[in-house]
């Protein structure tokens, strides 16, 4: 495979090879400068209910054996990482309430896909950068077209942070309350735990520039 580069390679053929995705946004963040995670817009949350029907498992550990991150999942294992502590459940952008759907598209963003992320009490989520799966498989056409550097990530924090709720954008501890927004770059490395006493719930929005 010829050498790939995050400005002019898209995001299509970096899933062909996402160990060399990590390489390389290892290498943006060592020329990273300034504050990791930036403050940029708060949005009204409208009381919801979540059907358990519509909750999906997303722990993170849960199945080495597919795509072509094992070897990261190998090195999370041996760090002591596993199904049970890195547990996570997951909303799909399809079954999110409209309501909350319509708060969401007020956030400057070109083909959205937002995935709500409930973390459990007693659950963390390693270090790690977002390779985009969701986001490439509802889109796989935008994918051929488009690189890393045309998105945007953005994190809208739907729970109150408890104590025992922390949210790592690179070296940035966030602090947040429900409805808070914070962006970051592709590349950040970020990191999540609960040692509270009640679900943490975001919503990761990844799409285009607009």
């Amino acid at each position: 495979m010829a050498k790939l580069d995050l400005k002019t390679n898209t995001i299509s053929e970096f899933h062909d090879d996402l160990m060399t995705y990590y390489d390389l946004c290892k290498v943006k963040q060592e020329q990273h400068e300034g504050e990791w995670a930036t403050a940029t817009h708060h949005v009204p949350v409208p009381e919801f209910v979540i059907p358990q029907e519509i909750i999906e498992d997303r722990t993170i550990l849960r199945d080495r054996e597919w795509g072509t991150k094992i070897k990261w999942r190998d090195h999370m294992l041996s760090k002591g990482y596993n199904k049970e502590n890195t547990k996570m459940y997951y909303v799909d952008h399809d079954n999110l309430e409209p309501a909350l759907i319509d708060v969401l598209h007020t956030l400057p963003i070109d083909k959205p896909v937002f995935s709500m992320n409930i973390q459990p009490p007693g659950s963390v989520v390693p270090a790690h950068e977002d390779t985009w799966r969701i986001w490439y498989d509802k889109f796989p056409g935008e994918a051929e077209r488009h690189t890393f550097e045309d998105t945007v990530f953005y994190i809208v924090f739907i729970s109150p942070q408890e104590i025992g709720h922390t949210f790592s954008a690179g070296t940035t501890n966030i602090k947040w309350g429900p409805g808070d927004v914070i962006e970051m770059p592709y590349y950040c490395k970020h990191a999540t735990s609960n040692a509270g006493f009640t679900n943490k719930i975001a919503v990761q929005c990844l799409g285009l520039k607009k």
